[in-house]
């Protein structure tokens, strides 16, 4: 009886002992704090560092277990998988439109380590992705100014692409987005109408319908300028009564709300 009380006696030191030294495991962060939209700040992988081009952004962003975002040069959307091994990012997809370098180099390399993270955690105010020999740090993004936006009819003023600004073409293009989710407007050449939704610190047109007006020569450039901008997903900025909107390509519109 003494040798099996002795025995027990141990096997408890022996667990109190393995359960002493057993290093503490840090709670994760709670779901709702991942949540929101941020910007690539810092990428480490065991290459080295990740190229961030300042003028065309990476984004993230967390909405439950739906991401989504700009990879520097095409947009991009998945889901987050918890599993044994930690979460993982599951069923990645992303457009496929073709930008110049650095853009492109930059988005391979996010999105290549997007695919090893298995750790997602707030670190201060920023969001930290981590994998093996990946580290993602994100600062937070400020929601896109759509109280200021909606119910307000803007006429387009300036075309940007590649940093030169052109005067628009044709009869006046307009932009109206409605608190209710529509949105109308026109090229200057087509008319347009359809729905929009936020994304983080984007605004998208997942479905818009254009009539079958056929654009002269010199305003078919245009039109598509205009419909690659708000259909594809863009940026929007509002100072005093001039709007902006810049697509992930670094293309953009300058709008004026009517007096």
């Amino acid at each position: 009886m003494h040798t099996r009380y002795a025995h027990l006696a141990l096997v408890a030191l022996l667990l109190v002992g393995c359960a002493a030294v057993q290093a503490p495991t840090a709670p994760p962060s709670d779901p709702d704090e991942l949540n929101g939209s941020w910007r690539l700040t810092s990428g480490q992988t065991n290459d080295g560092n990740m190229p961030i081009p300042d003028d065309h952004p990476i984004t993230l962003t967390i909405n439950g277990t739906q991401i989504g975002g700009s990879a520097a040069c095409n947009s991009y959307g998945g889901r987050i998988v918890a599993g044994a091994g930690g979460l993982r990012i599951d069923s990645l997809s992303q457009t496929e439109m073709a930008c110049e370098e650095p853009a492109m180099a930059a988005e391979f390399a996010y999105m290549t380590a997007i695919g090893r993270v298995r750790e997602l955690v707030r670190d201060g105010d920023e969001l930290v992705a981590r994998g093996e020999g990946v580290e993602l740090r994100f600062d937070a993004l400020p929601a896109p100014p759509t109280s200021e936006m909606v119910d307000t009819e803007w006429t387009l003023e300036t075309l940007l692409t590649e940093g030169v600004a052109s005067s628009p073409s044709g009869e006046p293009a307009t932009l109206h987005r409605r608190s209710d989710g529509t949105i109308t407007g026109s090229t200057g050449c087509r008319t347009f109408r359809g729905t929009w939704t936020e994304n983080g610190e984007q605004i998208l047109a997942p479905s818009m319908a254009m009539d079958e007006e056929n654009c002269a020569a010199g305003l078919s450039q245009q039109d598509q300028h205009i419909v690659s901008v708000t259909g594809d997903g863009f940026v929007p900025s509002i100072e005093g009564n001039a709007l902006t909107l810049v697509d992930p390509g670094g293309v953009g519109l300058v709008y004026r709300a009517d007096e």
